[in-house]
């Protein structure tokens, strides 16, 4: 009799198992992906682009350019569009004089962005600026200038927050100017060590800093570059902290203007190898 009332208790643990089991275990699996749902920015992948309708991370769609115009991009008047991927807008029909080294800076605008805190979850506006930058490029013996736009599109909360941008560059040598492959700037999340990286060809440039000083934070704007190979393994690292590879990079301010690219670099207090 024991032994049949083992076999019963048994059989039903067995049971209960297998009943939460749907044949091949895959959406079980997938159960992993609810835990993105704490994570604000997943919705973006609900936003489709194409529909006029600005959602997740995109800046504008279609039509749909929200307060957006030539003048307020930083040009004198025309017509501004939207890009086809909605990553951006489409300058190419606004109106302006070409910069220095050739290239038509726009005004940075302040953007306004919903964060919300968790486990809480309660959302609140929170102003970014966007953080656009002029940067110098010495590699390969070539010698010329980069200019990126990065726009605050989603607000990310990881313990502060965390603008994630959408980024659009371009490379200027001897004046001409050339769209850069891949552009993306990043914040570098709560302790704001930001990097910015481009493609061309089978190359990856990312710009960032060579000293880290009190709480492992950067206290300089970008100064060193590192060339890496299609595996992401280094070609040359000039961000050691003998800066082999140094450049130079100021942010656009409000009215569209820099300061003058000139190496000022100091390594930051408390940095180890001071």
């Amino acid at each position: 009799m024991r032994n049949l009332k083992n076999l019963f208790v048994w059989t039903a643990v067995f049971c209960f198992f297998s009943a939460c089991d749907d044949g091949n275990g895959s959406n079980n699996t997938n159960n992993v992906n609810n835990a993105n749902n704490v994570n604000n920015i997943n919705n973006i992948n609900n936003a489709t682009c194409g529909d006029s309708a600005i959602g997740g991370l995109e800046v504008c769609d279609g039509t749909a350019l929200g307060t957006a115009t030539c003048v307020s991009e930083g040009f004198v008047d025309g017509t501004l569009a939207c890009r086809t991927d909605c990553t951006g807008y489409d300058t190419s029909a606004c109106n302006g004089t070409p910069g220095d080294y050739g290239f038509l800076f726009r005004r940075p605008q302040t953007r306004t962005l919903t964060c919300t805190q968790l486990p809480l979850n309660e959302p609140r506006d929170v102003e970014f600026r966007d953080a656009d930058q002029l940067c110098t490029f010495v590699y390969g013996g070539r010698s010329g200038f980069l200019y990126f736009q990065a726009t605050p599109a989603v607000c990310e909360v990881l313990m502060s927050d965390i603008a994630v941008y959408n980024t659009v560059g371009w490379i200027s040598f001897d004046g001409v100017v050339t769209p850069l492959g891949s552009p993306n700037y990043d914040w570098g999340s709560n302790h704001r060590n930001d990097w910015f990286t481009f493609l061309e060809q089978d190359v990856t440039y990312t710009y960032s800093h060579s000293s880290l000083g009190l709480g492992w934070r950067a206290c300089f704007p970008m100064d060193c570059l590192q060339v890496l190979d299609a595996d992401n393994q280094f070609i040359e690292d000039g961000c050691t902290t003998d800066r082999t590879l140094p450049i130079v990079c100021n942010p656009i301010l409000d009215d569209g203007t820099f300061a003058p690219l000139v190496d000022t670099f100091e390594k930051c207090e408390g940095d180890p190898n001071l």
